[in-house]
């Protein structure tokens, strides 16, 4: 309030009382009068400071500050829910690590009173769902893989169909983050492992290759422009040798930055001549980061995929995080390729040997005309029990881990025994949209994989029909 404001109804009260008192009386009364007013002004001031810090320790402002989403209601939610401090390990016993995260975490958090409102209670538990939310997979990664499945017949797409000549290269991300740990190894040392196993083990008419980038530097800005040019065909397109490549292998090791629109650039310029009407020209691009070196990879993969080369440009997420994840698929997407995330060693063995099978089932028809075999060798039920799984094994992890944090939170004091009832009924809501979207997908898939094999029994049969008939 302003001081003049303050002190206007007392100079009129002074004006009416001098009239009738001394002027050492009406001095007197004006000190007391300015005293006040100090004292109110303070007061003023002491209360606005609360009203200030209230709303800066206000629970649902500070919950909506943090710009996250609700908990999934919608199957697009829940595919779009990016996972939460535990990652794929279930908060139980055996990670009270992960268990003491979450509870700093909201212990962070303004206390939340026994008789908060419906509002505050929700925008508690927002917080909450996102430290102990799981990875779902998007269905479409299964309806790709199905494709890829049911790829390599003469029927399919052109751009599927596997020539007399295939080359197979290898784009790998060498960037520092791939030296994080997984298990007892680094991302790099599992992914130079399955690489090399699965190369050995495509056809000796195959010709592989292997790029890498980001290999140089260190992810300092200084080295930036350095380790952003730092792309590299490490072994040269070619017959396999095993004892080559293991020395291509050798040569480097996770280091600076990562430029994969260049990778793509410069993957691009060494197929050049390799026309997509005489050679089925297979990309694997395996990275576990985001492009940091101001390149455009989506656009990169789409001048790529538009060349006369007609890729087939396959990106694996290792252990990539969400938005990593949207980039890498976006990049799939517009080059018409796949996209997957592994978190292991065997997940990507499981995304190599997928190829593999699918080069020995195109040699096969080669050599059998009937193409019986085919029928044989599809099985895209590996896609859609792997989607089944995940989703079983992650709604699994997370409804145990919301339960043990919930339980700990009011042990601690957190919450009361009714907030924490209350806050299992909105888990629930979400377990059961989980456990609703994974058996209307698995039907779903079951009734596209039965359709796709009788389609293919078909073309078979007008291709190659029985002699006997």
């Amino acid at each position: 309030m302003n001081k003049l404001n303050l002190l206007l109804p007392v100079s009129l009260a002074f004006l009416l009382v001098a009239c009738q008192e001394s002027e050492q009386e009406t001095e007197q009364q004006e000190a007391e009068q300015q005293e006040t007013g100090k004292a109110s002004l303070s007061e003023e001031k002491t209360q606005s400071g609360h009203t200030e810090e209230k709303e800066e320790n206000d629970l649902i402002s500070v919950v909506e500050a943090k710009n996250l989403p609700d908990p999934p209601s919608t199957e697009r939610e829940l595919f779009d829910q990016s996972s939460g401090i535990s990652t794929d390990t279930i908060i139980d016993s055996t990670a009270p690590e992960l268990a003491e995260q979450v509870l700093e975490e909201m212990r962070s958090l303004p206390a939340l009173s026994e008789d908060a409102t419906e509002e505050e209670l929700d925008a508690y538990y927002k917080y909450f769902y996102s430290l102990v939310a799981f990875d779902f997979p998007d269905p479409q990664t299964v309806v790709d893989q199905m494709q890829f499945q049911l790829s390599g017949t003469p029927e399919a797409d052109p751009q599927y169909q596997f020539k007399e000549n295939y080359n197979i290269e290898i784009i790998l991300d060498a960037s520092g983050s791939m030296g994080a740990m997984v298990g007892s190894d680094t991302r790099m040392e599992q992914a130079k492992k399955e690489i090399n196993e699965f190369l050995s083990k495509t056809p000796e008419e195959a010709n592989v290759s292997l790029r890498v980038y980001g290999h140089e530097g260190t992810g300092d800005d200084a080295d930036k422009a350095m380790s952003c040019g730092a792309i590299e065909e490490v072994y040269e397109r070619g017959p396999y040798d095993e004892a080559a490549f293991q020395e291509a292998l050798d040569k480097f090791e996770p280091a600076g930055w990562t430029p994969v629109a260049g990778a793509l650039e410069s993957s691009a310029e060494s197929f050049a001549d390799l026309d997509g009407e005489q050679n089925t020209n297979l990309i694997y691009l395996v990275s576990d980061g985001i492009e940091t070196c101001d390149g455009d990879p989506v656009k990169a993969a789409e001048s790529f995929a538009g060349s006369n080369v007609s890729p087939i440009i396959n990106v694996i997420g290792f252990n990539a995080d969400s938005e990593t994840q949207a980039q890498l698929k976006e990049v799939a997407d517009t080059a018409d390729g796949m996209f997957t995330n592994v978190s292991n060693a065997e997940e990507l063995a499981a995304e190599f040997d997928q190829t593999e099978e699918i080069l020995k089932r195109w040699r096969e028809w080669k050599r059998d005309a009937k193409g019986d075999v085919l029928s044989e060798g599809i099985d895209a039920r590996g896609a859609i029990v792997k989607f089944s799984l995940a989703y079983h094994d992650n709604r699994t992890r997370q409804v145990a881990s919301g339960r043990r944090m919930l339980y700990m939170m009011e042990k601690e004091g957190l919450i009361t025994r009714d907030q924490q009832k209350y806050f299992q009924s909105k888990s629930d809501e979400v377990k059961d949209l989980i456990n609703d979207t994974r058996e209307k997908y698995d039907e779903k898939f079951e009734e596209m994989r039965d359709a796709g094999l009788a389609e293919m029994e078909q073309k078979i049969e007008e291709l190659a029909p029985d002699e006997a008939e």
